[in-house]
């Protein structure tokens, strides 16, 4: 009885020390340090921005991860996504619009994956307008109103303001996780597609919110 007893003592104290090691982040592999910091959108809250792309299959993957963590978040994280918008990169922009538009009507987060499975495992054209129009339509979507948005001079001048934003935070692949306009994290840093990315960014934010405020 008591060889059971140690042996069993010894099998959990090895599960607890498999699962920490699961979750032992490490600064230049796991996340790194923002080059040039930048400043919140809203100040008095912890920012966590997520660079994505609707073609890419890495930001197909993560997303239901994204969605469920995104979903349970306390009201004093801001979370938001950006579309990347590379210089040189058109095959980008019919996507960006889609983000835009949808974003100017307050349905980005709700059709975020939908967009992904049209674009990656459907195989619907979006960047098509009349193909993007009648999948819009399909989804129960307001055409007129998503038309006038994406087609809008705003959305001209938000496209812009996109690709600045992926300028400015050096965004070389996604997805990509910015926390706190100061922590980069990312699938590709941690060797994961699934909710360790999430974890790594948890774990940023209450990194952040240990270090000493600055009077």
């Amino acid at each position: 009885m008591m060889l059971k007893h140690w042996i069993k003592t010894i099998v959990v104290a090895a599960s607890l020390i498999s699962a920490t090691a699961a979750f032992a982040f490490t600064e230049g592999k796991d996340y790194k340090a923002m080059a040039k910091p930048m400043p919140v959108a809203v100040p008095g809250k912890a920012e966590v921005i997520e660079f994505f792309w609707y073609g890419c299959p890495h930001c197909f993957a993560i997303e239901p991860y994204v969605d469920a963590w995104a979903a349970k978040l306390p009201k004093d994280v801001n979370f938001r996504r950006v579309h990347v918008m590379w210089d040189g990169r058109n095959d980008m922009e019919g996507h960006a619009k889609i983000f835009l538009a949808l974003q100017g009507m307050g349905l980005d987060a709700k059709y975020q994956q939908a967009v992904m499975k049209a674009v990656q495992k459907d195989r619907i054209e979006l960047r098509n307008e009349a193909k993007l129009l009648e999948w819009v339509k399909k989804q129960g979507i307001d055409v007129a109103k998503f038309k006038a948005n994406y087609n809008g001079f705003s959305t001209q001048m938000q496209l812009k303001n996109l690709t600045k934003i992926t300028q400015d935070y050096q965004v070389d692949g996604v997805p990509m996780f910015v926390v706190n306009g100061k922590w980069v994290t990312s699938p590709a840093m941690v060797g994961a597609e699934d909710a360790t990315v999430t974890k790594m960014v948890d774990e940023l934010i209450a990194k952040d919110r240990k270090a000493p405020k600055k009077k």
